[in-house]
């Protein structure tokens, strides 16, 4: 049984611990710089204790644990309390001291935690680029005309990995052939692009006319027929399948609000195709073969906007080997070469480029004897 006088004592202690507490409390050393004094870590990654905090930090920690020994041994003497008695009472007021400090230093380094992490998040959120929806770019139409030959995968592959790349495209592959190709139409399914397989395949009077045959103008002008029939804004490309294209030269063609014209490289013997710009004005063109004409570009070369030639319902591409696009961009009259809109940074770079696959020879039959029930026989399929 304690005696009163002991009591009072005990109670003359726990007084001293509190205000003990409160002085930590006041002290220039934060609780969470303490807790990661002691423990190594870092509430804040930009947070690191000064020399002077740490020092404060140990003179603040030993004053208090000197200052509850010596309340302790006066009450000892006072009360008579035993020495193991005494002992315990001073371990347990400095454990219960050094407990509470840690308590609070751990509610304090999780909202700091919780403050930089917030502060980072904003910070991130404010420097990330803003995405814009799909929905809300206008649409690309592009067109490529094809036709069944042993490169036509392969290009229509490499050309539907540069696609992918593109926000909201819209794909018209449109084969010179009376029936779709299967291969093509699968190719399409697994690319996950919006697209249509359409066929248009050259009259049968071109087909047999002696020289330079116009290809690919019965594939685009029924790309213009669908776009005339479901589209009302965007921009549309002519983009063949055996050429590269860098992915800057579509955000260029997405800015064309009438007609729009870059240059092409490797094209002709001058190795380049595109508009001349002199002190910021158009003074020609620079081409290969200029042969008379008004526009002497390449197809990979323009961009027009849907509106613009929704408004030219006669605009078509005539049937004439080397003319075809002199003749497309002056049936969208009226248009003067004066007005072009000027892309890839005044026609200073080079994002579309005719890098025609070297022809192949078609592929020797399989030996259905030797092969008939191996694997050879689907790789076949996939070989023209």
């Amino acid at each position: 049984m304690m005696k009163p006088s002991m009591k009072m004592g005990v109670i003359a202690l726990i007084g001293l611990f509190l205000v003990l507490y409160q002085y930590h409390l006041s002290t220039g050393v934060r609780f969470d710089q303490m807790n990661d004094f002691n423990t190594g870590g870092s509430a804040e990654e930009n947070s690191v204790l000064s020399q002077e905090d740490v020092e404060r930090y140990v003179r603040t920690s030993k004053l208090t644990e000197e200052m509850i020994k010596s309340a302790v041994r006066r009450v000892q003497e006072t009360n008579g309390l035993s020495p193991d008695m005494a002992s315990m009472l001073v371990q347990e007021l400095v454990n219960h001291l050094h407990k509470n400090i840690l308590e609070v230093a751990e509610n304090n380094s999780k909202i700091a935690r919780y403050k930089l992490e917030f502060g980072r998040n904003a910070t991130i959120a404010q420097q990330r680029p803003t995405t814009v929806p799909e929905d809300t770019v206008e649409p690309l139409y592009i067109i490529t005309p094809t036709y069944r030959r042993p490169e036509q995968i392969p290009e229509l592959t490499r050309m539907s990995h540069t696609l992918m790349l593109v926000k909201n495209v819209h794909w018209l592959v449109i084969e010179d052939a009376t029936v779709a190709t299967k291969q093509v139409t699968r190719l399409l399914e697994r690319t996950g692009l919006k697209f249509d397989h359409l066929t248009a395949p050259m009259p049968e009077k071109y087909k047999q006319k002696k020289g330079a045959k116009p290809r690919g103008v019965s594939n685009r002008n029924r790309g213009l027929q669908w776009i005339r029939a479901n589209a009302t804004n965007g921009v549309f490309y002519f983009a063949d399948d055996d050429n590269t294209y860098d992915i800057a030269l579509f955000d260029e063609i997405r800015k064309t609000k009438t007609i729009s014209m870059f240059p092409v490289g490797l094209c002709t013997k001058f190795g380049l195709s595109s508009p001349v710009i002199k002190n910021g004005k158009f003074v020609g063109f620079y081409d290969g073969w200029i042969a008379g004409r008004k526009f002497p570009v390449d197809m990979a070369g323009f961009a027009v906007s849907v509106r613009f030639l929704l408004q030219r319902p006669n605009a078509t591409m005539p049937f004439k080997a080397g003319y075809e696009e002199d003749g497309f961009l002056k049936s969208l009259a009226p248009f003067e070469p004066k007005e072009i809109e000027f892309l890839a940074d005044n026609c200073t770079k080079v994002l579309a480029w005719h890098t025609q696959t070297k022809k192949n020879e078609p592929s020797a039959p399989l030996d259905m004897k030797l092969y008939g029930e191996t694997n050879l026989v689907k790789l076949k399929l996939q070989i023209v």
